[in-house]
């Protein structure tokens, strides 16, 4: 085995690279499923059927998901010659995975660890994979073009239940309760019924999600990816007769992006958006300043965290509660909860997919819910695959960050093997991701029978069509006119938004569960992977020839 620099010019078989245009369409059509349609198979939520299909149903893409990466690993193997790039993933990988069989190993319901083990592994995977895949800077255009399209998807359907579906959801609920409760498994005069009330008349809205922070989560991630895509267009307006045009097209999808964001109107999420905006701009600015003095501010950053840290868990010690309002005294209750659980599981954890069912005996009588989640990213990860599964964790997330701001020896050197137009990537990719949406999702969330043919009509077309229209709409929006000629990233500052879109999502996740579900975790690894593949494109970094 030698190890080369990354932009040699090493040509790969016809076969190879149809092979990985399909594993792209697949990774593809599973953001696109898992961003629009609600998924959770590890986070129970009160609001939604938790039902054998849905976990079924989530299984089987993590499972697609899982087997393109090894079907990917097996076909390059067999090849003749073995190409790897190394992404920073893998240490952090290897050490999550063995805390996770430990944790398994010592959980209560191993079926749960299993599932939950699974979800939380097949983005990662998925990231590895990308990495190989986006070998070209138009498939990294067209990966983010995707994401940031499903947010215009996304603020489309927070839209319509602003203004909309949410009003005709509670005047439905008091004419008929039977008919809403029956299909969700819930009692009437249960306290299920109560929390689903609470949460149907704050009028929350949700997206494709299970809650608004998620649905914030989302969009705080293809808002960050229709910046950059801005910017790039910005950046190459001189070299394109059509460049302001393509400005003012983009320009809208970031607004409409944004605007669904806003419409979730969650704190956390928008917060973190705006601390993420700061960093961008202070980079934006001060760029060249802060890469001179990055280890300082590094460090700086690091005791600002600790002592932050320090001070909130000394303050709700000495008041019983986080500063802020109720979302935040029951924040409190959780962590508390969550601290004595891990007590009693120090090394191994609950378990994955176990936390729901250990919190019943760490639940404080004053609490009112029941929950599977300690609402901070970090404290779920030590309570359920232990110290080691954090430190993995950890390691996964922040060593491909720290690769990306690291210098390399050497810029890269303009690679020698033709780049494939954007346009003969945009085309049969659209096609074939809104023919999945439209195939897969009535199949996943069929309409109930009995109602009118002119409702029956009305319902596909809002529920199933015009997701896929509005999709078609986002990408035309971030693409027209498409140049029928090579893309080429010739801004940095894609990277940075990037940066400051994943440490965002971080920041949020300190107060919320919305990185674990299961579309905005792969979007996360979408958007990590855009990153690395970047990071690859513009420094001599190194990959494994065997």
């Amino acid at each position: 085995m030698t190890k080369l620099a990354v932009n040699s010019n090493f040509s790969k078989s016809n076969g190879q690279v149809i092979f990985e245009y399909i594993l792209l369409a697949i990774c593809l059509c599973v953001i696109a499923l898992r961003t629009t349609l609600t998924e959770t198979p590890t986070t129970q939520s009160t609001i939604l059927p938790a039902n054998m299909n849905d976990n079924v149903y989530s299984l089987i893409l993590s499972a697609v998901l899982i087997f393109s990466f090894v079907v990917w690993l097996v076909w390059s193997f067999c090849s003749k010659r073995f190409l790897y790039r190394f992404t920073g993933i893998e240490i952090g990988l290897c050490l999550f995975i063995v805390a996770a069989v430990i944790a398994s190993l010592a959980a209560a319901n191993k079926r749960a660890a299993i599932t939950g083990f699974v979800t939380m592994l097949a983005p990662v995977l998925m990231a590895v994979l990308l990495v190989q895949i986006l070998d070209s800077q138009s498939k990294i255009k067209l990966l983010l073009t995707v994401i940031a399209a499903l947010g215009v998807v996304s603020a489309y359907q927070c839209a319509e239940q602003f203004f909309s579906s949410n009003r005709m959801m509670i005047e439905q609920y008091e004419q008929a309760p039977q008919s809403i409760l029956e299909p969700l498994g819930i009692q009437p005069g249960s306290f299920a019924q109560m929390l689903f009330e609470h949460r149907l008349y704050s009028k929350g809205v949700r997206s494709f999600f299970t809650t608004s922070n998620s649905a914030g989560s989302f969009a705080m991630l293809a808002s960050f990816a229709a910046i950059a895509l801005f910017l790039e267009e910005f950046r190459n307006r001189k070299f394109c007769a059509s460049g302001f045009r393509r400005i003012f097209t983009s320009g809208i999808a970031v607004a409409i992006v944004i605007f669904g964001l806003a419409l979730t109107q969650s704190k956390g999420a928008i917060i973190a958006s705006l601390i993420a905006a700061a960093m961008f701009i202070a980079y934006l600015l001060f760029g060249n300043w802060l890469k001179r003095h990055k280890k300082a501010i590094l460090i700086a950053g690091l005791l600002l965290v600790l002592a932050g840290g320090c001070l909130i868990v000394q303050y709700g010690l000495t008041h019983n509660r986080l500063p802020g309002g109720n979302s935040m005294l029951v924040r409190w209750q959780y962590w508390q909860s969550t601290a004595k659980m891990y007590a009693d599981h120090p090394l191994t954890g609950v378990g994955p997919g176990n936390f729901a069912a250990s919190y019943t005996r760490y639940k404080p009588p004053e609490a009112l819910e029941t929950i599977s989640d300690p609402h901070n990213f970090l404290l779920s990860i030590l309570t359920q695959y232990g110290p080691l599964g954090l430190i993995g964790f950890l390691a996964i997330v922040f060593l491909p960050l720290r690769r990306a701001i690291s210098p390399a020896n050497r810029q890269s050197p303009i690679a020698n093997h033709s780049e494939p137009a954007f346009t003969k990537l945009a085309v049969p990719f659209v096609i074939v991701i809104s023919a999945v949406l439209l195939l897969i999702r009535p199949l996943i969330t069929p309409l109930t029978n009995g109602a009118a043919a002119d409702v029956m009509v009305y319902a596909i077309f809002v529920l199933y069509v015009a997701p896929v229209v509005v999709f078609a709409v986002g990408f035309w929006l971030l693409t027209t006119p498409i140049r029928n000629t090579q893309y080429t990233i010739r801004n940095t500052n894609i990277a940075a938004a990037l940066f400051c879109a994943v440490l965002g999502l971080l920041i949020h996740n300190l107060i919320d569960f919305a990185i674990f579900e299961p579309g905005v975790f792969t979007v996360l690894w979408a958007i990590t992977a855009c990153l690395i593949a970047i990071d690859f494109q513009r420094k001599s970094r190194s990959l494994f020839v065997l």
